[in-house]
């Protein structure tokens, strides 16, 4: 009686157009019957006999039917046995094979830990160098990796990823590929293996993430920049980097609540202090003098909650000496100093050396030379750090002079070659007639006022 009930719900399941389930007796009845092997047999012929027969939706229903066999009654080990064998199957339909590997992936959700990566690593082998199943084989590589990095097991999650190369994945939808790269990123981020985290980074244009329903990712990305550039000290890229958050977080509020790994603080008033402060330790150049200028205007009313450094952004605009002291502008705890990121206390030194140098460049404005001793008085620094300092800007092309360590004087009135001279004086020549010029019209205008 068992045998011809066996018998009939198995005659039904493997003449079914579409996949069939068995229930819990149905397929209790085929592990006490010792049938599995027997139906995987019967059901391999009927494939090959539909395949070889050119028979594309026999081969597809038979395809279907083994893997659900194998999914009912729980033989995932046979199952990764068969899907690498039919993929490799003369003759076997891509059809078959996507249909195979896409019920092999939402299986995978469903499965412990170990049979997990089984079946992961057989997907993969199918899926290896098949352009139509390219997106599936980058799920399955992501799947792993992850796995990896919750083991701890980071340098060997990069070496998988490194294999993949979604950019050329044209069947990839973009706001996955862009998950893909940034997931990479964070990867070579965890391994601190910066070079490898810049050239992945290349992977995504900028251009390319400027749209709002991928704000978020954009976030993420530029925060992943952040990272790298605050590693080299480069601070003229971070502050690039956060005034793209910046203008994302300013255009929607609720793109504070995006979630980026390691620590890294989306808050509104936080970005806009880092973009600020990161512009003010980058060097002097009118670029930089545009871009304080703008954080001023652009973001006034968000910097209205932070008094201290509005005044600071002042400050380096205006043309006033400024104390060099950072703790005398209370932005000690601000996020550049905190010790639990890398280099804070260089950054610190930094700041301090941008004070100086604002100073220094006052100077220049108002004074054709002027004691050495009298500009260590006025801003508080020793002699040997003035000169030092004077040195660096020199070299870096910010300051023209010459110190007279004898006299003691710094002379920013510097011999000019002869070239400059003559510009001068065509200069002084024009400025000369145009007054004239002036002044005879002037002369006329009375003169006709009176007549």
């Amino acid at each position: 009686m068992a045998e011809n009930r066996l018998f009939a719900f198995v005659n039904h399941y493997q003449n079914n157009s579409d996949w069939y389930s068995l229930n819990q007796i149905q397929i209790q009845m085929i592990i006490e019957e010792n049938e599995f092997d027997k139906q995987i047999d019967d059901l391999l012929n009927k494939e090959k006999t539909a395949r070889l027969a050119n028979n594309l939706v026999e081969t597809l229903k038979v395809t279907k039917q083994i893997a659900r066999l194998c999914f009912d009654t729980k033989q995932y080990s046979k199952f990764n046995e068969l899907i690498v064998s039919l993929s490799k199957k003369r003759g076997q339909p891509k059809k078959a094979q996507i249909e195979l590997v896409q019920m092999a992936m939402i299986e995978l959700k469903t499965l412990p830990i170990n049979q997990k990566l089984e079946m992961i690593d057989a997907i993969m082998k199918v899926c290896e160098k098949k352009i139509y199943l390219e997106v599936e084989y980058a799920r399955c590589v992501l799947m792993l990796t992850q796995y990896k990095e919750d083991d701890n097991q980071i340098a060997d999650a990069a070496k998988i990823l490194q294999e993949v190369q979604v950019e050329t994945y044209g069947s990839m939808d973009k706001r996955e590929k862009l998950e893909f790269i940034l997931y990479h990123m964070k990867i070579m981020i965890k391994k601190l293996d910066y070079v490898r985290l810049f050239i992945i980074s290349k992977k995504i244009e900028p251009k390319n993430i400027e749209e709002d329903n991928i704000a978020d990712l954009k976030i993420i990305y530029y925060s992943f920049l952040v990272i790298y550039y605050r590693h080299e000290n480069n601070y003229q890229e971070t502050a690039h980097a956060y005034s793209k958050i910046l203008e994302s977080l300013h255009k929607n509020r609720q793109l504070e609540t995006t979630k980026v790994d390691f620590n890294f603080k989306i808050d509104y008033n936080t970005v806009l202090e880092n973009y600020a402060l990161y512009t003010i330790l980058s060097q002097y150049s009118e670029e930089k003098q545009k871009q304080l200028q703008s954080i001023a205007t652009t973001y006034k009313y968000g910097l209205e909650a932070l008094p201290n450094l509005q005044q600071l952004i002042q400050a380096f605009l205006g043309t006033e000496l400024i104390s060099t002291e950072p703790q005398t502008h209370n932005i000690q705890a601000a996020e550049i100093f905190d010790e639990s990121i890398e280099n804070n206390q260089q950054r610190y030194k930094d700041f301090r050396r941008q004070l100086i140098h604002h100073n220094l460049r006052i100077f220049q404005i108002y004074y054709d030379s002027v004691y050495l001793n009298r500009i260590t008085e006025l801003i508080a620094i020793s002699t040997e750090e003035l000169e030092e300092e004077i040195c660096i800007m020199m070299d870096q092309k910010l300051l023209k002079c010459k110190i007279d360590r004898i006299q003691g004087i710094v002379d920013y009135q510097l011999k000019k070659n002869e070239n400059d001279v003559l510009q001068e004086w065509g200069d002084n020549v024009n400025k000369v007639l145009n007054l004239i010029d002036l002044t005879s019209n002037l002369i006329k205008r009375e003169e006709e006022l009176f007549l």
